[in-house]
């Protein structure tokens, strides 16, 4: 009897010291910083030796320009190929965001600073802002917290606040200053060595309709956005890519960005909070559930303007003149909380004396293309995709530029462990299995959240074979999620973190964060 107390005294305490031993190490294991952070230390350094042959970056835009960028501090020679490179400053029509609201994460910044050190006063020239990276969001008039405790007074991360046109124009003038080589035109296919172990030559068609082959290639590097190219390059080559490796599903997503020019005399009248003139965005509204699915964000930008978009997944007639913004946006209902008057009075100034202008754009499907699942023998060593080149995520959060970064990281962390070795001439064979199986986990993890999340919306169409039943338990845990992150600092903390891409979802798995997400009463 005596053994039997003596025993269950012992095991008691014991027990309880290794449940909190466990939870305290899990705790740590899910806070500890994002694998992808790593990454961002070496970004932006050369190896010790450049490989020989030439990087071919196919595509001009945002993609292209970082992995030139990239290229170029691993490459003797880097060549950049798209159609309308030739005149960085004159207007693209190819790419079909260009002259739609765009938002410039903590992250992106993080990493273009490594890659040009003045990119800062590059932009401030350009006229953009630097803003506090509180984006001020408001589910259904219910505003989130920010993670000013996280950070020493005046040291929150900023958010860069430029019209996509510009910042790439600074980024053109940026990338032109490094050893890179722009050709106009457009690249057609690939040509496989004889064993088939890389690609040997690139195939382009110049504006005046002639060929040129580009031999002694070391790296393609396909940026061709969401035509995603590369696909039909190695099919076309005979690598063994199968007709599944392509995931798509349709969000049906449309966006209206209207643009208002603000001069002083106009600024000074716009009744905006003084706490909210050096934010990311002046106001965000999201709805709280599918009877909305109407989202709206006014922000500054960069030169003296302000931009307010629509974004819509309900097949709303978004607005398209002055007076129809305004009657939009206070037509809109469900709100917890009513959107503020001085938001109001802000949006009615802004269409009577701003010179409204607007930009619709329909959002096209959205595409994963699953390299990582590609055995090493199938696939050429020195094939690479990056951006929505592979991945064409949902735009709702604002992603794209960040997820173009975090690409360019996992590109120049490998080639930085190649060109450290001075004895080393050419990729390895298993480079390009190497660098899709690095970022599978990232890649699966935003083309999951965000596809997920629109399975709850009524005009989405699901992937083949799934059905938007899939995923309510997901849907269920953002909302208790985004109900926690209205009242507790830690879990707000957690959110903000992982939507700026500076922490894995595993966060939200810490025994801390997870208990106060799932004891919060819902208040969506």
């Amino acid at each position: 009897m005596w053994t039997h107390i003596y025993s269950a005294s012992v095991l008691y305490p014991v027990s309880a010291v290794c449940f909190f031993a466990v939870c305290f190490a899990w705790q740590k294991l899910c806070k500890s910083p994002a694998s992808w952070l790593k990454q961002l230390d070496v970004l932006g350094r050369p190896g010790k030796h450049t490989l020989p042959g030439i990087a071919v970056v196919c595509g001009g835009s945002i993609a292209g320009i970082i992995t030139a960028r990239i290229c170029a501090d691993h490459f003797e020679r880097v060549i950049i190929i798209d159609p309308e490179i030739e005149d960085p400053e004159k207007p693209k029509t190819r790419i079909l965001q260009y002259n739609a609201a765009h938002a410039f994460l903590s992250l992106f910044g993080e990493g273009a600073r490594r890659l040009w050190p003045n990119f800062d006063a590059e932009m401030i020239k350009a006229g953009a802002r630097f803003d506090v990276a509180d984006t001020q969001i408001h589910y259904s008039g219910i505003p989130l917290l920010n993670p000013y405790h996280d950070y020493p007074p005046g040291q929150f991360p900023k958010m860069l606040n430029i019209r996509r046109s510009n910042a790439q124009k600074v980024l053109h003038r940026l990338l032109m200053s490094s050893n890179v080589t722009r050709l106009a035109g457009t690249v057609r296919g690939v040509r496989a060595t004889e064993d088939r172990a890389s690609i040997e030559s690139v195939t382009v068609r110049l504006l005046d309709g002639s060929h040129l082959s580009i031999d002694d290639v070391a790296l393609v590097a396909d940026c061709t956005g969401t035509t995603q190219a590369g696909l039909k390059w190695l099919k076309s080559a005979g690598f063994n890519v199968p007709q599944d490796i392509r995931s798509s599903y349709h969000a049906n997503i449309s966006y209206v960005t209207v643009y208002f020019t603000v001069p002083p005399e106009l600024g000074v009248r716009l009744p905006i909070p003084a706490a909210l003139q050096s934010t990311a965005s002046v106001y965000i509204y999201l709805p709280h559930d599918d009877a909305q699915s109407l989202i709206v964000s006014l922000s500054n930008v960069d030169n003296n303007m302000m931009q307010l978009i629509f974004l819509d997944t309900y097949g709303h007639d978004l607005p398209r003149t002055g007076a129809e913004v305004l009657s939009f946006v206070t037509g809109i209902r469900g709100c917890k909380k009513p959107i503020p008057s001085w938001f109001i009075e802000v949006i009615e100034l802004l269409c009577e004396h701003g010179n409204p202008s607007f930009d619709a754009v329909k959002i096209p499907p959205q595409s994963f293309v699953r390299y990582h699942s590609l055995a090493t023998g199938d696939l050429p060593s020195n094939f690479i995709a990056m951006g929505d080149a592979f991945l064409q995520l949902n735009p709702i959060h604002g992603q794209g530029f960040s997820k173009a970064i975090m690409n360019g990281m996992a590109l120049n962390y490998f080639l930085h462990a190649v060109t450290s070795n001075s004895g080393v001439t050419s990729l390895p064979r298993d480079f390009a299995a190497r660098y899709f199986k690095n970022s599978r986990h990232t890649m699966n993890a935003l083309w999951d959240g965000t596809r997920l999340h629109d399975y709850g919306t009524r005009l989405c169409v699901p992937m083949d074979g799934e059905s938007k039943d899939i995923g309510r338990f997901a849907r269920w845990f953002e909302g208790k999620l985004i109900s926690a992150s209205t009242k507790d600092e830690e879990v707000a903390s957690a959110l903000w973190h992982v939507r700026h891409m500076f922490a894995s979802e595993r966060v939200f798995l810490a025994p801390t964060v997870l208990w106060k997400i799932l004891t919060t009463r819902s208040l969506f």
